[in-house]
């Protein structure tokens, strides 16, 4: 009853001052959080990227996106530069990494080495990229959703006995690999 009277006797304050608080509230948030890019046609957003592990001596070791394959300067730059303050050179341009790349960034007296490998089954995996049925490891094959350790074991052995898979469809002559699995997991791998 008492608050029956409070909701009646209450004003109602139909001035837009409140709305436009939060609506400035949101706007402030959003651009304060990257959502929103005030700098126009700097920011260019692609659809297909490329994903590439960066790790070794560099600030921010991880996986960067890219709309279209960076060389080193460019990966180094996303990473946050080398730990050691050596310049970058001109000779880290030129060479282009693809998608999946794992690029380790060491600083030696003499220069950078870099070595060139694959970014583990897992990370490919998230990003939406397959993996090699014929190359990856035991471990890397239980990132694919249905795959235990059971059925790695058992794709290694057979991969083993056969010096590689001819096909994807090999993999069904697998103890435990049938139809519905081979539906799940097919997308997921390459040869």
């Amino acid at each position: 009853m008492f608050l029956g009277w409070i909701m009646r006797t209450r004003k109602r304050n139909n001035s837009p001052g409140g709305f436009l608080l939060l609506l400035l509230l949101l706007v402030a948030l959003t651009v304060m959080k990257g959502n929103l890019s005030l700098a126009g046609t700097d920011s260019i957003c692609c659809e297909e990227k490329g994903f590439v592990q960066v790790s070794g001596d560099v600030v921010r070791p991880g996986v960067y996106g890219f709309c279209e394959p960076p060389d080193l300067k460019a990966l180094l730059i996303r990473a946050g530069g080398l730990i050691s303050r050596s310049e970058m050179t001109r000779a880290l341009t030129g060479v282009l990494f693809n998608s999946g790349a794992n690029i380790d960034v060491r600083c030696r007296e003499i220069g950078l080495q870099v070595v060139q490998g694959e970014m583990s089954a897992f990370y490919r995996i998230t990003f939406g990229m397959t993996v090699s049925l014929n190359r990856e490891t035991q471990e890397g094959l239980t990132a694919i959703p249905g795959i235990g350790s059971g059925i790695a074991r058992a794709i290694v052995l057979e991969r083993n006995e056969r010096g590689g898979f001819q096909s994807i469809d090999d993999i069904l002559s697998i103890q435990g690999i049938g139809p519905s699995l081979y539906g799940k997991i097919s997308p997921y791998l390459v040869l």
